[in-house]
């Protein structure tokens, strides 16, 4: 098992944000990192809270949404991005826009925000790969919105259902059966339709012998045949 530092230098390496930073700078916010656990359903970070800091996803699942007036949390999507998951608010230095929580046991990895951009003001190389990661996802959001209002509903079940399936698999397993919960209504919720028109349109999904749903335990069995079900 690698310890949080270590799994910190290997997003440092890897991913998009920090990769174009020098092993200089990655020492550098190493040393000014804050460690911190959350429990499942504990809340990570709030709606309207402006963040002076990075936090970067080291391990778990989060969920987003906003906590309604009557303390339903509305999801909105769910996130298993080990990488830095406030990157817009930070420079834009604007509040969040969701309620972060737990789904299960997380620990993220609070960076100094003065640090950070103190040496992403210094490296042009670091500077381009954020903007280009910025601009990435920008598109694929606009991307999402297009699918999202020109879809059917069986398009948006696979590909709900294929997202949802590949956050659950651990980064060092390809299973050939997906198992996680998640119950009829909070998966009808994320899909802004009733719980009795998602059941209707799960039949198929179950006749076919794509997935199978029992109680809030889903398996996907076929998973190719959901990527082939998702797409236009």
């Amino acid at each position: 098992m690698l310890s949080r530092a270590d799994r910190l230098q290997q997003i440092f390496e890897q991913d998009a944000v920090f990769s174009g930073f020098t092993a200089q700078s990655h020492h550098m916010l190493m040393q000014q990192v804050k460690y911190l656990g959350f429990l499942p359903q504990q809340q990570i970070l709030r709606y309207q809270q402006k963040l002076d800091d990075v936090y970067v996803l080291l391990s778990g699942r989060m969920q987003i949404g906003w906590l309604l007036s009557d303390g339903e949390f509305k999801v909105s999507d769910y996130v298993k991005m080990y990488s830095v998951f406030n990157l817009a608010p930070f420079l834009q230095q604007k509040p969040l826009n969701f309620d972060f929580y737990a789904l299960e046991q997380v620990e993220i990895a609070k960076i100094s925000g003065q640090v950070f951009l103190q040496q992403l003001q210094q490296q042009p190389q670091a500077m381009l790969q954020i903007i280009q990661l910025l601009s990435d996802r920008m598109y694929g959001l606009m991307e999402k919105n297009r699918y999202l209002q020109t879809a059917s509903i069986n398009q948006k079940i696979a590909r709900h259902l294929m997202i949802l399936g590949k956050q659950a698999i651990p980064l060092s397993q390809t299973p050939s059966t997906i198992q996680f919960k998640m119950s009829q209504q909070e998966f009808a919720e994320l899909l802004n339709i009733s719980r009795q028109t998602l059941n209707k349109q799960l039949q198929h999904f179950i006749h076919e012998q794509i997935i199978e749903w029992n109680y809030s335990q889903i398996s996907i069995i076929d998973i190719h045949r959901l990527k082939q079900m998702s797409q236009f």
